[in-house]
């Protein structure tokens, strides 16, 4: 909270100087902060056990400042369930540490932390580098695409709960009109947790290659490493592929396969995901989305919380003004496993930006 304070003092005078001597003073301009907030919400009805619930799935906050054409920070606090809990430390009463196996998948509800905190420099109008709580690159091309984010993430994030950020740095390097590339070094563990003994860095790349207006294709992977020896390299593999054929219709599919998914040996997954909205009357889509979920079981399999299965989603999603977003949409889970339940789920989703 202190620095969302201290953002806001910034933003609450024109100028504001801060220095130890005359030769390090340094001015700054409240028409150069951008504020950033963006808040989902979303009623459910789960239509197989009779039950209603309320939550808010994320919440950003923050600022980002332009200190010039070519410099620029950001700095996010995110409200929302992390991913994954990060290290748990045990000791006995002499200060011993115990050894503890921590299975759970995602922290607790409404935990703040610090998710974005970047230092942005534009070399030139082709290359750019950012360092710092970083946004990987793996599915944001895609969740930008689908559009939907406050209904349900893309593949990547919902079913395996890879970070979003991480600490480390990207560059990014636009081709031509046609094609850009991106590569990306990072700690792996996501912005909450700092390198272990056992961390090895993570390495990412990406290919954008865009023939025109109306098409956008995307291939990446990534390799994560560790040094702890009952541990295996994590390797990730994704292709994407949208058509906008006019103002009104997008049409998106993305294939994505994982070895090793979180370290675990032998835990390989892949699946696919189909998406597609039509603009029918003004700021109101009609959306459907298929997404289709395959894993090879180990021994660890029960960690992870998946099943083989597909999902399917439809609905109708309204922008009354700009920056506020609802949904009324329908979401089921088939289980692949006839001895399993289907999961159905009725929602009112909302988001609004700014």
């Amino acid at each position: 909270m202190s620095i969302i304070f201290g953002l806001l003092i910034l933003g609450a005078s024109p100028k504001l100087a801060l220095a130890q001597d005359k030769d390090s003073i340094v001015h700054f301009d409240y028409h150069k902060l951008k504020p950033i907030v963006q808040v989902f919400g979303t009623a459910v009805y789960n239509v197989d056990e009779d039950h209603y619930a309320y939550g808010f799935g994320r919440a950003h906050l923050g600022f980002q400042y332009s200190f010039n054409d070519k410099w620029s920070s950001k700095i996010i606090i995110d409200r929302g369930r992390p991913s994954i809990v990060g290290q748990i430390l045990v000791a006995d009463s002499t200060g011993n540490l115990l050894s503890v196996e921590n299975s759970s998948m995602e922290g607790a509800y409404y935990t703040m932390f610090l998710k974005f905190a970047n230092l942005h420099w534009d070399i030139n109008q082709k290359l750019s580098i950012e360092g710092g709580a970083i946004l990987q690159n793996h599915y944001i091309t895609q969740e930008r695409f689908w559009g939907l984010r406050y209904v349900a993430q893309t593949f990547q994030d919902l079913y395996w709960k890879i970070p979003s950020s991480d600490l480390g740095f990207i560059a990014r390097l636009k081709i031509n009109r046609y094609f850009s590339v991106d590569a990306t070094v990072t700690n792996g563990e996501g912005p909450r947790i700092n390198q272990d003994k056992f961390g090895k860095l993570k390495y990412s790349a990406g290919i954008d290659f865009n023939p025109g207006n109306k098409i956008q294709t995307r291939i990446y992977y990534h390799n994560q490493q560790t040094g702890d020896p009952e541990a295996a390299t994590e390797q990730l593999l994704s292709l994407f592929a949208g058509i906008k054929p006019n103002d009104k219709i997008r049409i998106g599919g993305e294939f994505n396969y994982i070895n090793n998914l979180h370290s675990i040996n032998g835990q390989n997954n892949y699946g696919y995901s189909l998406y597609g909205a039509w603009c029918f009357i003004s700021n109101t889509e009609l959306f459907c989305r298929y997404d289709q979920l395959k894993f090879k079981e180990t021994n660890d399999s029960s960690l992870l919380n998946l099943d083989n299965g597909s999902s399917i989603i439809v609905g109708f999603s309204y922008a009354p003004v700009k920056g506020v977003h609802m949904s009324l949409n329908y979401q089921v889970w088939l289980q692949e496993m006839s001895d399993k339940e289907n999961q159905n789920r009725i929602l009112l989703s909302m988001e609004y930006n700014l």
